[in-house]
């Protein structure tokens, strides 16, 4: 099981004499949740409908922990706080609000009932704040994701690509290592729709 650890406070305990029988409460977590800045736009009359997939992600960033890296080898999370959901459907719910800034896609999850013309699926390789420097020093936040863009019916693929974004927190504290997650996501979504469009512009063979 990996190790939880306090990013913003390391504390050295001692024991005094006093001995409670009851256990002290644990602190309540701190729920964060994964906002996008993207501004929503008027769709085109041709607009693209366009289904965003659950990402798939390993075990590591299969749930509401926030991941820190200590070292190459060393995976933590932060004590007390976590995602509102597990990383993968937060992510796709960026995704989608994402692509709010498009007007030639409309995202939609895949359980809204409309018939899309395309899928679109994000493989999870990176969504942590990697301690590169020590535990002492803002940790950079890294985002990388895997994209397959392809048709909904037969998935015969359009194009795949990986994007990776970093960003330098401001300091140890767990809201800014946060804050610094939640930008290099930001940055991350807004270039797979830009390739997105890209893509989109160029004539598909049948």
């Amino acid at each position: 099981m990996m190790s939880r650890v306090f990013i913003a406070l390391i504390l050295g305990v001692s024991l005094s004499g006093c001995v409670s029988l009851l256990p002290s409460p644990a602190p309540a977590s701190v729920i964060y949740r994964l906002t996008s800045s993207a501004q929503p736009v008027a769709k085109n009359s041709n607009a693209e409908i366009i289904r965003v997939d659950r990402p798939s992600a390993n075990q590591v960033f299969n749930s509401t922990d926030i991941v820190v890296v200590q070292s190459k080898q060393r995976l933590s999370t932060i004590a007390a706080a976590q995602w509102s959901e597990a990383s993968p459907i937060i992510i796709q719910s960026a995704m989608i609000d994402a692509l709010e800034s498009s007007r030639e896609f409309i995202g939609i999850m895949p359980t809204s009932g409309a018939r899309p013309v395309t899928r679109l699926h994000l493989s999870v390789k990176n969504f942590e704040a990697n301690f590169d420097k020590g535990l002492k020093s803002a940790p950079l936040a890294v985002v990388q994701y895997r994209v397959t863009y392809s048709r909904a019916d037969d998935r015969k693929l359009f194009g795949t690509q990986t994007f990776r974004q970093t960003v330098r927190a401001d300091s140890i504290e767990v809201p800014s290592v946060v804050a610094a997650i939640k930008r290099a996501n930001d940055t991350a979504m807004a270039d797979i729709v830009s390739w997105l469009e890209r893509q989109n512009s160029v004539p598909q063979t049948n």
